[in-house]
Protein backbone atom coordinates (compact mmCIF):
# COMPACT_ATOMS: atom_id res chain seq x y z
CA UNK A 1 0.00 0.00 0.00
CA UNK A 2 3.14 2.64 0.77
CA UNK A 3 4.43 1.90 -2.16
CA UNK A 4 0.98 2.44 -4.85
CA UNK A 5 1.41 5.38 -2.60
CA UNK A 6 4.36 6.63 -3.05
CA UNK A 7 3.77 5.95 -6.87
CA UNK A 8 0.73 8.22 -7.15
CA UNK A 9 1.64 11.02 -4.86
CA UNK A 10 4.75 10.98 -6.96
CA UNK A 11 7.83 10.68 -4.13
CA UNK A 12 10.15 9.63 -6.57
CA UNK A 13 12.05 13.21 -7.73
CA UNK A 14 12.52 12.97 -3.63
CA UNK A 15 13.76 9.60 -3.10
CA UNK A 16 16.35 10.12 -6.30
CA UNK A 17 17.77 12.93 -3.94
CA UNK A 18 18.26 11.80 -1.04
CA UNK A 19 20.21 8.83 -2.77
CA UNK A 20 22.66 11.32 -4.58
CA UNK A 21 23.32 12.96 -1.18
CA UNK A 22 26.64 13.37 0.00
CA UNK A 23 24.81 11.92 3.69
CA UNK A 24 25.41 8.47 3.57
CA UNK A 25 23.20 7.60 6.91
CA UNK A 26 19.94 7.25 5.32
CA UNK A 27 21.16 4.83 2.38
CA UNK A 28 20.31 1.86 3.62
CA UNK A 29 16.91 2.64 3.75
CA UNK A 30 17.09 4.39 0.20
CA UNK A 31 17.79 0.77 -0.92
CA UNK A 32 14.99 -0.44 0.68
CA UNK A 33 12.64 1.70 -0.78
CA UNK A 34 13.94 1.07 -4.26
CA UNK A 35 13.73 -2.83 -4.05
CA UNK A 36 10.36 -2.74 -3.10
CA UNK A 37 9.28 -0.21 -5.73
CA UNK A 38 11.43 -1.56 -8.60
CA UNK A 39 9.36 -4.77 -7.33
CA UNK A 40 6.07 -3.05 -7.46
CA UNK A 41 6.40 -1.40 -10.88
CA UNK A 42 10.00 -2.15 -12.78
CA UNK A 43 8.89 0.73 -15.58
CA UNK A 44 11.12 2.89 -12.85
CA UNK A 45 14.17 1.71 -13.70
CA UNK A 46 14.37 4.41 -16.54
CA UNK A 47 14.22 7.08 -13.63
CA UNK A 48 17.02 5.38 -11.78
CA UNK A 49 19.25 4.85 -15.03
CA UNK A 50 18.21 8.50 -16.56
CA UNK A 51 19.11 10.11 -13.18
CA UNK A 52 22.40 8.40 -12.77
CA UNK A 53 21.19 6.13 -9.44
CA UNK A 54 23.45 2.97 -10.53
CA UNK A 55 26.85 3.59 -9.13
CA UNK A 56 25.64 3.97 -5.57
CA UNK A 57 23.44 0.52 -6.11
CA UNK A 58 27.14 -0.83 -7.36
CA UNK A 59 28.57 0.05 -4.14
CA UNK A 60 25.92 -0.89 -1.82
CA UNK A 61 26.76 -4.54 -3.36
CA UNK A 62 29.92 -3.98 -1.09
CA UNK A 63 28.05 -3.20 2.00
CA UNK A 64 29.48 -4.19 5.59
CA UNK A 65 32.47 -5.69 3.92
CA UNK A 66 36.01 -4.51 6.11
CA UNK A 67 37.20 -2.63 3.48
CA UNK A 68 33.78 -1.11 2.59
CA UNK A 69 33.65 2.60 2.80
CA UNK A 70 32.99 4.38 6.15
CA UNK A 71 29.06 5.10 6.58
CA UNK A 72 29.13 8.03 8.51
CA UNK A 73 26.36 10.29 10.39
CA UNK A 74 25.84 14.27 9.23
CA UNK A 75 28.17 15.07 12.01
CA UNK A 76 30.72 12.90 10.66
CA UNK A 77 30.84 10.27 13.51
CA UNK A 78 30.52 6.72 12.30
CA UNK A 79 27.01 5.23 11.93
CA UNK A 80 25.92 2.39 14.21
CA UNK A 81 27.31 -0.54 12.78
CA UNK A 82 25.06 -3.33 11.53
CA UNK A 83 24.78 -7.15 11.90
CA UNK A 84 26.33 -9.37 9.59
CA UNK A 85 22.33 -10.41 8.31
CA UNK A 86 21.50 -6.89 8.07
CA UNK A 87 24.84 -6.47 5.34
CA UNK A 88 23.66 -9.86 3.64
CA UNK A 89 20.39 -8.37 3.40
CA UNK A 90 21.46 -4.67 1.59
CA UNK A 91 23.81 -6.63 -0.77
CA UNK A 92 20.80 -8.30 -1.42
CA UNK A 93 18.30 -5.41 -2.24
CA UNK A 94 21.01 -4.06 -4.00
CA UNK A 95 21.42 -6.89 -6.54
CA UNK A 96 17.40 -7.05 -6.93
CA UNK A 97 17.45 -3.37 -8.11
CA UNK A 98 20.36 -3.91 -10.29
CA UNK A 99 18.96 -7.14 -12.02
CA UNK A 100 15.48 -5.21 -12.19
CA UNK A 101 17.46 -2.44 -13.98
CA UNK A 102 18.79 -5.29 -16.50
CA UNK A 103 15.55 -7.26 -16.90
CA UNK A 104 14.33 -6.78 -20.06
CA UNK A 105 15.45 -3.24 -20.31
CA UNK A 106 18.74 -2.72 -23.22
CA UNK A 107 19.17 0.85 -21.38
CA UNK A 108 19.53 -0.39 -17.96
CA UNK A 109 21.60 -2.87 -19.22
CA UNK A 110 24.18 -0.86 -21.26
CA UNK A 111 24.40 1.79 -18.15
CA UNK A 112 25.35 -1.64 -16.15
CA UNK A 113 27.81 -2.72 -18.80
CA UNK A 114 29.46 1.16 -18.76
CA UNK A 115 29.38 1.80 -15.03
CA UNK A 116 31.59 -2.22 -15.07
CA UNK A 117 28.98 -4.28 -12.91
CA UNK A 118 30.33 -7.30 -14.43
CA UNK A 119 33.73 -6.52 -13.42
CA UNK A 120 32.28 -5.24 -10.47
CA UNK A 121 30.81 -8.87 -9.57
CA UNK A 122 33.52 -11.07 -10.86
CA UNK A 123 36.09 -8.94 -8.58
CA UNK A 124 33.43 -9.47 -4.94
CA UNK A 125 33.30 -13.26 -6.04
CA UNK A 126 36.64 -13.84 -6.73
CA UNK A 127 38.04 -12.22 -3.35
CA UNK A 128 36.36 -14.42 -1.40
CA UNK A 129 34.48 -11.88 0.61
CA UNK A 130 30.92 -13.84 -0.66
CA UNK A 131 32.00 -17.17 1.06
Amino acid sequence: AAVNLALTVGIFPYVLKLLQSSIDEYKHVLVGIWAKVLLFDSSCQADLVRDGALPHFIRHLHWGFPDAATVTSPNGSPAPPFSSEDAAEQRTMAAVILSSICADYPPGQKECFDKNLHGFCSSLLSSGEYL
